[in-house]
């Protein structure tokens, strides 16, 4: 043992593993690592993310076509055990829902089960020219999953461990004595000889093939530039990464919104639903699985403030994408915020914020029978887990220490990565430290801002700049010139009035004395049939040069929503 720990103490390299340059899911498109199993080697790709054994899908399953006559497995690469002459699987005494069909989670979700024919076993596995052997594994014969309405789908990865509290998994042997199961990245740890990681420990950033966004993993230490600002670093459990969350919000990161008011976007997580305490709720780090699993409440509360259609029979949202709303949304800085309990305090949060860019991820075949885009947010009264939809946006790590140890959470980048910053996580690391990096300039050049409404502060500041315009032409002064002008204009002015009044005045009396009747009355039935005409009330004196020969009807009133969107976006 003693040999170990000092290679261990003088390691100061993390290992970096590969990614496959394929994307994979019929849910995503999502990232997968690359790994070889078995003598000789064959090559699969597998999601990371899991605690204790892999799980790695067998050549076998292509042959039961009751699910899918096409074998969508195929692409990531599948394993024949047959083949390799390392492979174990009589050893274990241990069996897989004894022995026979059963179900089975790859990750913390429940919603989706996995019913399967498998068994433990064990077989090396080679990551960059290390070989750990005797990994832990349960391998699947046969298997599907199974969606809210009952369909059955084909299973198309496996999931790669990356470790557990202890460095070994021990089973009971079927000759009597103990056998050992190790990990890929506890094998490093211990007897990685030139390759050894400086701690059992890993960082993570799944990233986005779409965007561009390369997936990040490094055992024994992690990429700085991949953490973004404070770190939220709290116990695991068991094998379990719970975190407390607090509130689900909708946000803008500059510009405008396509929320027309700030009503209802924050305080999603409870919403309609009294049942859920003010402190929050447990949820899961569980990158093994695919979509955000929270309260149905909570995902329908989020769905009402955007334009997408629940379809109950794989218990998601579709986006509308024929909607003005959807097009902007997936374009802008709109963003989903969660808001968690940092490290596991009541007086302190920490916000990560996933871009609806992101989560506009793609349905293909077998679950649907065309492309189709969809919002990832599962309702469950099971576990609430943060799947690989949360991760393409968040940062994930755990120092495994000796049996007790802490995970950490933060903010990851947009498309615009920084070079790398290769960090190591020391074996008494109880946290770690991110950058400074700005994660709006992550995603700078990628989304479009939207127009902001006119708003009161505008309003302000354009009032007050015309006042200080016309303050500054009431302050102007006047050369001695203009003001004699304007003294002899009002003298010339003066006299004019004076004699338009005496020609008025004998005027109206000739007009009086023509029109004048018997008793006294003025007879103007034609200006009394005029009382209306453009608009003026002729019955009074009118001043002539307010009569246009233009008709002044009363006009309809504007709608201004003609103008300016301002009502409610369709939410069908």
């Amino acid at each position: 043992m003693g040999a170990w720990v000092a290679s261990v103490v003088n390691a100061k390299v993390p290992f970096t593993m590969t990614w496959s340059d394929d994307s994979y899911g019929p849910d995503g498109p999502w990232h997968a690592v690359k790994v070889s199993i078995g003598s000789p080697e064959q090559q699969v790709s597998l999601y990371p993310g899991g605690a204790w054994q892999s799980y790695i899908l067998l050549s076998s399953i292509c042959s039961n076509t009751t699910v899918s006559s096409y074998c969508y497995a195929n692409k990531a690469g599948l394993f024949n055990e047959s083949s390799s002459t390392t492979y174990d699987d009589t050893s274990i005494e241990l069996t897989v829902n004894n022995g026979e069909w059963g179900s089975l989670n790859f990750g913390r979700a429940t919603e989706i089960p996995v019913y399967c024919l498998a068994k433990y076993a064990m077989d090396s596995v080679d990551v960059l020219g290390v070989v750990a052997k005797n990994v832990s594994l349960i391998v699947v014969e046969q298997g599907y999953q199974v969606y809210p309405d009952g369909t059955n789908y084909p299973l198309e990865l496996g999931v790669l461990s990356l470790g557990a509290p202890d460095l070994n998994q021990v089973f009971n042997s079927n000759e009597g004595a103990s056998v050992n199961a190790t990990f890929v990245d506890s094998f490093l740890y211990t007897y990685g000889g030139g390759q050894a990681t400086p701690s059992y420990s890993y960082g993570m950033h799944i990233g986005s093939p779409t965007f561009g966004i390369d997936g990040s993993l490094l055992l024994g230490g992690y990429d700085k530039s991949r953490v973004l600002g404070n770190v939220s670093s709290q116990p695991y459990s068991g094998s379990t990464f719970p975190i407390v969350l607090r509130d689900v919000s909708l946000g803008v990161a500059s510009g405008g919104s396509i929320w027309s008011s700030s009503n209802n976007l924050t305080g999603l997580l409870a919403a309609g639903n009294s049942s859920i305490s003010p402190s929050g709720i447990t949820v899961y780090s569980s990158p093994q699985d695919p979509y955000i699993y929270l309260p149905q409440s909570t995902c329908d509360a989020i769905a009402a403030q955007l334009p997408v259609t629940y379809q109950k029979d794989l218990g998601l949202y579709f986006w509308n994408i024929s909607s003005e709303a959807y097009s902007k949304l997936v374009t802008s800085p709109s963003f989903l915020a969660f808001t968690f309990a940092k490290d596991n305090s009541n007086l302190y949060n920490l916000t990560i914020k996933v871009p609806f860019t992101l989560l506009n991820l793609t349905l293909t075949v077998p679950l649907v029978p065309e492309s189709t885009q969809y919002f990832p947010c599962m309702g469950t009264d099971g576990t609430y887990a943060l799947g690989r939809a949360f991760y393409q946006a968040a940062f994930v790590g755990v120092n495994w220490g000796s049996g007790t140890g802490n995970w950490f959470l933060a903010q990851a980048p947009g498309p615009n990565l920084q070079t790398t910053s290769t960090t190591v996580i020391e074996p008494d690391d109880t946290t770690i430290t991110g950058s400074d990096n700005s994660w709006e300039n992550s995603w700078s050049g990628h989304w479009t801002e939207l127009a902001t409404t006119p708003s009161s502060t505008s309003t302000t500041s354009n009032a007050a700049t015309t006042a200080a315009s016309t303050a500054s032409v009431k302050s102007s002064g006047l050369s001695t010139g203009a003001k004699a002008g304007i003294g002899a204009g009002c003298g010339v002015a003066g006299l004019a009035a004076v004699f338009f009044a005496l020609w008025y005045c004998t005027r109206r009396r000739s007009f009086n004395q023509v029109n004048s009747t018997a008793d006294g009355t003025n007879d103007l039935p034609g200006l009394a049939q005029a009382r209306s005409w453009g608009g003026h009330d002729l019955s009074r004196p009118t001043n002539p040069s307010m009569i246009s020969t233009t008709s002044s009807v009363p006009k309809s009133p504007v709608e201004l929503d003609t103008y300016r969107h301002v009502g409610p976006f369709e939410m069908s």
